[in-house]
């Protein structure tokens, strides 16, 4: 007998008890081989991208964690990195260290760093992930509907350098380290100068 969980982002068969050895070895190869598959796209996905076409961001709005309406509209004025996670992914957890030096680099009158969750539970179940992360930046909570035809995202980490004017200046995907994005900030901080 199987038992199948299902997820937008990933998909996992679990066995029970009575599954055929057979069976077992079989799941087991196919899980490792999505494993591997999954490691070598995180390594080779990993890009930014400059904005070809400059694009205002969206003016969608997501939810705090205390339940109140939040427009991106609200940060105009602010440079801004946005980016889309859940505490489900993987790769998110790779950079998540990363955004929190990131934003301890800048004043947030420099640089905002928002982290728009999907899919990632309660808004309880997101504060305990940010505490046992030490994630001091701001967290919206965002529908993957949303996050997926308005900002284009198919896979987690995406994330968006947004300049003051609220125009969408550089899209990464994959997890970045801190030194790539303090590097883009700095460069646009000058531009904006």
């Amino acid at each position: 007998m199987r038992q199948v969980i299902r997820h937008p982002h990933c998909f996992v068969i679990f066995l029970t008890k009575q599954a055929k050895s057979k069976e077992r070895n079989l799941v087991s190869l196919l899980a490792s081989v999505a494993a591997v598959f999954m490691l070598v796209s995180v390594m080779v996905v990993t890009k930014v991208t400059a904005a070809t076409q400059l694009t205002p961001v969206p003016d969608a709005t997501f939810r705090s964690l205390e339940g109140t309406p939040v427009s991106l509209s609200e940060l105009r004025g602010t440079m801004v990195f946005l980016n889309f996670w859940g505490t489900w992914c993987v790769p998110c957890l790779q950079e998540i260290p990363e955004l929190v030096r990131l934003s301890h680099q800048f004043t947030t009158q420099e640089l905002a760093v928002v982290g728009i969750a999907v899919d990632s539970g309660r808004p309880d179940d997101i504060r305990t992930f940010m505490a046992e992360h030490g994630m001091d930046y701001q967290i919206f909570i965002g529908d993957l509907g949303i996050v997926k035809s308005q900002f284009h995202v198919f896979g987690f980490p995406t994330s968006l350098l947004i300049d003051r004017k609220g125009i969408i200046r550089k899209r990464y995907f994959g997890p970045q380290s801190e030194e790539v994005l303090k590097h883009d900030v700095e460069l646009l901080l000058q531009k904006a100068e």
